[in-house]
């Protein structure tokens, strides 16, 4: 259906899952990101969204959901929006999802100043923490 190849990088303890799979509809960033290297880690997300993002005929939801950022990652998913944003004021319909925790007002910020900055949809969507166990 789809000639774009996926592009699947595995999480660590420090840098995050990324899926962006365009025959399964599904484009995501998830988990903590705070790698040793931030190019070395997100140049081929970079890079995979340069050659790819145009041919996406039907547009795409981008989700993020990060659990923690340090400032060089946090500089690295701006880069990402702003490509995105790009691909977007061409044209192609492109939404952002942006996941944060109820509880983490730093995640949820940084969404926020994102969704200010960038000029492409960024829909901010709080969740509930599900490794909590307050009903004890």
């Amino acid at each position: 259906m789809s000639s774009i190849p996926p592009l699947i990088i595995d999480k660590t303890t420090k840098t995050p899952q990324v899926i962006f799979d365009p025959a399964g509809n599904l484009f995501e960033i998830s988990g903590r990101s705070l790698p040793e290297n931030v190019v070395k880690t997100y140049e081929p997300v970079l890079q995979w969204i340069d050659q790819n993002v145009g041919k996406l005929l039907n547009g795409a939801v981008f989700s993020f959901k990060v659990d923690y950022l340090n400032s060089a990652s946090a500089k690295m998913i701006s880069l990402i929006l702003t490509k995105l944003e790009e691909f977007y004021k061409s044209g192609i319909s492109i939404e952002v999802k942006w996941y944060y925790n109820l509880d983490d007002d730093d995640i949820q910020s940084e969404g926020e100043i994102y969704a200010k900055l960038k000029k492409i949809p960024i829909k901010l969507i709080g969740i509930e923490d599900d490794d909590d166990d307050d009903d004890e």
